[in-house]
């Protein structure tokens, strides 16, 4: 009967030294990044700066959307990864399409990046989300 006591003690004095363990903070989660919403662009353009109005519509990983100049309103799409954001519009210059790819980080409501001019060179990126 004493070493089924012992036996029971053990046990308790095991779970009370355990149970904290057991109980310690999960690892934070990353925010959930959404961009959904209304961006002013600014392109760093051979041609100088160029202010452009993004407008994104993100679900999951997906991103589509419309991004507003002075050439006229285009469609786009792309992805969100993580804090990474790629997406593309395509343009019409005298009858050639020309695909327009941007890439860059987001950061709160900023983002910062490169973009592609369709293989005629490349350009800075940032972004700030409207209120």
């Amino acid at each position: 009967m004493k070493t089924a006591r012992l036996l029971a003690v053990a046990i308790v004095a095991a779970l009370v030294v355990a149970v904290p363990a057991f109980a310690q903070d999960k690892p934070k989660e990353t925010p959930k990044i959404d961009v959904t919403g209304t961006w002013d662009m600014s392109v760093e353009s051979p041609r100088g700066t160029m202010t452009l109005t993004s407008t994104f519509k993100q679900e999951g990983e997906k991103l589509t959307g419309t991004q507003s100049s002075e050439m006229g309103e285009m469609a786009l799409e792309g992805t969100v990864k993580g804090a990474d954001i790629a997406f593309a519009i395509v343009i019409d210059m005298q009858g050639q399409q020309i695909t327009i790819t941007y890439v860059g980080k987001i950061d709160g409501e900023s983002m910062t990046g490169t973009i592609e001019f369709g293989g005629m060179g490349s350009a800075a990126w940032t972004a700030k989300k409207k209120k």
